[in-house]
């Protein structure tokens, strides 16, 4: 079993919760900088994300979401082969990792480590790097970018993480606060405002519009948001949500796990109509122990919810044909392309435990993904895979 809490260094301080996305990423990034645990409940877990002992059940259907969203055709061929190389760094930092990427794979977002300290935001286009100065001193992160280089993301001051917008140069901070989470290329940008409301923004210079809930919910989270505007997120971190573009909203399926409905599941990532995130057989809530968590996808279009057999954690991305990018059980980072799956080279050794090596991002053609690996002397970089 793998304790995923056990480096919460690389994430802010925030309010007492049990956020599996944020767990996993954050113990998967080995950080030189301790930041603490997550809030006291938050250390009583211990997540294992191996999916020893389950057993893949066939896909359920429910009735689908239909998404404005069509797929995208044809189909590109399957990959063959990934080669690597690292992503240049600006002032020749030591360390960087990627966080998110645009459909097209021109763009990747990201931060640095300087050797002074902190963190630094950074935006690639095309092989070239530049900083992204956002205002705050305690922490800083770009989140996603959409095909025309509009990066949304968050830093972190004294009051608390405030939302920003980027293009061309300039930064432009978000009404109110919270989290500025994920842009479609409409330039609608989903997040939160630090009060445990999900928001939308129709641009970076609107007000934001708080997502409806059902009645009696304290706390949601908007994590991603579609080409039409679906957006996908959770209630209490147990219940997998979707917001549609008409206004309607409503819970996810709950994938089954041996036959059985799991207890608690979220959703993160949503790319033409194909959302990730992940499930699990134990309730968080009063929780102290161990709580297996397993990759789950589903197909707005058809209905279908499935459990991803092969990912020992939650997929990383998803692109418009449903591939997913993330870590299968011998700890390698693995393209799920249709029927074909594909190991993602490490930079340099290999650890079994999927912390060497991690993937961030995938283009809607599977051609381009970013993430980071570390190198000969164990210091994470931040990376390219182009794949044929």
């Amino acid at each position: 079993m793998t304790d995923l809490l056990r480096t919460l260094d690389d994430e802010p301080d925030t309010p007492s919760t049990v956020d599996i996305r944020r767990a996993i990423v954050a113990a998967r990034r080995k950080r030189a900088f301790r930041r603490g645990v997550v809030g006291a409940s938050a250390a009583c877990f211990t997540v294992a994300a191996s999916v020893a002992g389950f057993v893949m059940t066939k896909p359920s259907a429910v009735a689908p979401l239909v998404a404005a969203s069509s797929s995208p055709s044809p189909t590109p061929p399957g990959l063959a082969a990934c080669t690597l190389s690292r992503l240049p760094v600006p002032d020749k930092e030591p360390m960087a990792l990627v966080s998110g990427g645009d459909p097209t794979g021109s763009w990747i977002v990201g931060r640095t480590y300087p050797k002074s300290g902190g963190y630094q935001a950074v935006l690639w286009h095309e092989g070239t790097v530049a900083k992204v100065m956002l205002p705050g001193d305690l922490e800083e992160s770009l989140q996603d970018v959409n095909a025309s280089g509009t990066v949304v993301g968050w830093s972190y001051d004294a009051s608390g993480p405030v939302p920003y917008a980027y293009r061309d140069g300039t930064v432009t901070r978000l009404a109110s606060s919270g989290s500025a989470l994920a842009i479609n290329e409409a330039g609608r940008i989903a997040g939160d405002d630090g009060k445990g409301h999900p928001v939308v923004w129709a641009s970076a210079g609107a007000k934001p519009v708080r997502l409806g809930v059902p009645a009696g919910t304290t706390d949601a989270q908007a994590r991603d948001i579609d080409l039409d505007g679906t957006i996908v997120g959770s209630l209490g971190l147990e219940i997998p949500y979707v917001w549609m573009p008409d206004g309607t909203h409503r819970e996810l399926p709950m994938p089954e796990i041996d036959g059985k409905p799991a207890a608690i599941a979220q959703a993160f990532d949503i790319r033409n109509g194909w959302v990730t995130g992940m499930a699990s057989t134990t309730s968080l809530k009063g929780s102290r122990g161990t709580a297996p968590v397993i990759a789950v996808r589903w197909n707005l279009r058809t209905g279908v919810t499935e459990v991803t057999d092969g990912l020992q954690y939650p997929a990383d991305a998803v692109n418009a044909y449903g591939w997913q990018i993330g870590t299968d059980r011998k700890g390698y980072a693995v393209v799920l392309a249709g029927d074909d799956v594909v190991r993602l080279p490490d930079l340099a050794s290999h650890r079994a435990d999927g912390t060497a090596t991690i993937a961030s991002s995938i283009s809607d053609d599977g051609r381009v993904i970013a993430g980071q690996s570390d190198d000969a002397g164990g210091t994470i970089q931040a990376v390219m895979w182009r794949c044929r």
